[in-house]
């Protein structure tokens, strides 16, 4: 399958130990790469055009600008990218807010790998 391409994927997420967690686990697995990592969306435009994901993994709760509202953002901008919302919350009302952000799922942090 060569005409296959690696699924990209860029981070924001702002717990470091995570953040290294999640890198490795789609660097080391076969059909991934980390394109990039981020600590905050604060700066989200310039951080999606320079890694150019296909898929973005959100961290509901970040600091400054939360990952809602970043995923309202990157849609309008990016609509082709998929966002899969990350959180430790179980948390119906906010995971349907970020479905309606855009989302296209999420995945809760205890989840094993």
């Amino acid at each position: 399958m060569d005409n296959v391409h690696d699924i990209r994927v860029a981070i924001f997420e702002d717990n470091p130990i995570m953040m290294d967690a999640y890198r490795s686990i789609l660097n080391g697995s076969p059909g991934y790469i980390c394109t990039g990592s981020f600590t905050s969306c604060n700066d989200w435009k310039h951080d999606i055009e320079r890694s150019n994901p296909d898929v973005v993994l959100m961290d509901i709760e970040m600091t400054g600008i939360n990952g809602i509202k970043a995923t309202s953002l990157i849609k309008k901008k990016f609509p082709k990218v998929k966002i899969l919302m990350q959180t430790v919350f179980e948390d119906d009302s906010k995971i349907f807010e970020a479905l309606c952000a855009g989302a296209s799922g999420y995945i809760l942090k205890n989840t094993s790998p």
